[in-house]
């Protein structure tokens, strides 16, 4: 083991770490893909749109949140300030996950950095978990719209799938209606911000405070993402509040009772593999000459 690490740079241990583990993942790596990428993204979005009663969407449902929340003007709601938190809390989490590769002192040991491969798996398969409940939800009740868009008079069937492209065709997220319950935002805000509290501490080799510190500028982000969606009418009040427990428990159930610890990879598999490719690669003599008989002798 010691001779392999001698052998490779902590980062080329971290990368073959990685690939050991992706290896031994891909099955349900390309599974979450798959679903996330084209079922969620494609069939559940568009069939909610499809099965959205457009001549019953006269007005939108009495909402606390709306009547508390002022509106926003359209020219801001349209400039991307609802997205902007979001965009800001995926900008830390790349951050978090690009700093797993950078000061790899631990890598070959056996409680390293958290392994991209497995904080990968575990965010995306609680986003998984709640695309599944959000699809039963939605798919199940469709109440009328609260963006303005959805409402009858601004004639959302011009956007609606047929049936057949449901299937093949990407939904159209800024005119898609009838997938309000529960906030598909708040979800994966709420997903990355666990993924935070879960690994940021060792990913940065922060303090038990720091890590603290690092979670409440997401919570801060997610509360005012949730003022946003309710200020934009992009959601219900009730909406955005089941995604707030509804998503936490998820994130509990996944690591209590389906992935109770991340996989580890096999250091010594790794260390035979680098090993390995370290030997020299046999080479053959060849001694005599056109008219005598060649003698092989391999070193």
């Amino acid at each position: 083991m010691s001779d392999a690490l001698a052998k490779c740079s902590t980062l080329g241990w971290k990368i073959r770490e990685e690939i050991h583990l992706l290896k031994r993942q891909w099955l349900l790596f390309v599974s979450l893909a798959f679903f996330l990428g084209y079922v969620n993204a494609f069939v559940f979005l568009n069939l909610a749109f499809y099965r959205y009663p457009v001549e019953e969407a006269d007005r939108r449902l009495k909402d606390l949140g709306h009547e508390i929340v002022p509106e926003l003007e359209a020219d801001l709601r349209d400039s991307g300030i609802v997205d902007l938190p979001l965009n800001t809390l995926m900008f830390i989490t790349v951050f978090m996950l690009l700093s797993l590769f950078v000061n790899n002192a631990s890598a070959g040991r056996r409680n390293p950095k958290p392994h991209l491969v497995n904080v990968i798996i575990r965010t995306a398969s609680v986003y998984a978990l709640g695309s599944l409940a959000r699809a039963g939800t939605f798919l199940s009740t469709s109440p009328p719209g609260s963006g303005d868009h959805c409402l009858a008079d601004a004639h959302p069937e011009r956007f609606k799938p047929t049936l057949a492209e449901c299937f093949y065709k990407m939904a159209d997220l800024y005119h898609n209606c009838g997938d309000l319950m529960f906030s598909g935002h708040m979800l994966l805000m709420i997903c990355l911000m666990l993924c935070m509290n879960a690994y940021a501490e060792a990913a940065f080799w922060i303090s038990r405070g720091q890590r603290l510190a690092v979670v409440c500028v997401a919570l801060g982000l997610c509360v005012i993402e949730s003022y946003l969606i309710i200020a934009s009418r992009h959601h219900y009040t009730s909406d955005v509040v089941v995604a707030w427990y509804l998503s936490p428990l998820l994130w509990y159930y996944h690591s209590t009772a389906l992935s109770v610890r991340d996989m580890k990879p096999d250091l010594e598999a790794i260390a035979r593999e680098v090993l390995k490719k370290e030997q020299p690669a046999p080479t053959i003599s060849v001694v005599g000459d056109t008219d005598s008989e060649y003698a092989l002798i391999q070193d």
